[in-house]
């Protein structure tokens, strides 16, 4: 991920659908060993998590990850280290999300 912002104060088209973008691709390139995939909960997990960080729902973000560290602690830390996703985080903190 690049040193640039994820998240601006614009609210253009063309900025939203670039956000948009590097949160599909953050979320996207956390994967888990080949021989060892995803369970369906986890993956449903990342992809609620996902989609409220795309749709900006703080509550839904809040009660994913508190989930996600309630039901695969794996999970969790892996959001937490990855380095794409765990910058999204930290910026949406920063913001105050």
């Amino acid at each position: 991920m690049s040193d640039q912002e994820t998240f601006s104060s614009s609210d253009d088209e063309e900025d939203q659908e670039h956000r948009n973008a590097k949160i599909q691709s953050a979320f996207g390139s956390l994967r888990r060993r080949p021989d060892e995939p995803f369970s369906q909960q986890e993956e449903e997990r990342l992809l609620g998590i996902r989609e409220a960080v795309t749709t900006g729902d703080r509550a839904k973000v809040e009660e994913h990850l508190a989930s996600a560290k309630q039901e695969s602690s794996w999970l969790y830390e892996e959001l937490m280290k990855h380095p794409e996703v765990s910058a999204i985080f930290r910026e949406l903190s920063i913001m105050g999300f």
